[in-house]
């Protein structure tokens, strides 16, 4: 939890996300991108596609390797 909790402030610090905290009990906080954060999925999505692509490459690789 402290690890995500530094994340998202880092995010908040650089704008990428803002932080809504409702006052209830419990407490409820929501987080939502900003239009620069909105402005960078595009990035990400290519990201996650060559991530996608590359761990099917390893897989594949590293099977071929047992069956030798």
């Amino acid at each position: 939890p402290r690890m995500l909790s530094k994340e998202l402030k880092e995010l908040e610090i650089n704008g990428i996300v803002e932080r809504q905290v409702y006052n209830r009990v419990p407490v409820l906080i929501e987080y939502r991108l900003t239009p620069s954060g909105k402005n960078i999925t595009g990035v990400i999505d290519s990201m996650i596609d060559w991530g996608m692509q590359h761990r099917t490459e390893t897989i594949t690789g590293k099977q071929q390797e047992v069956l030798q």
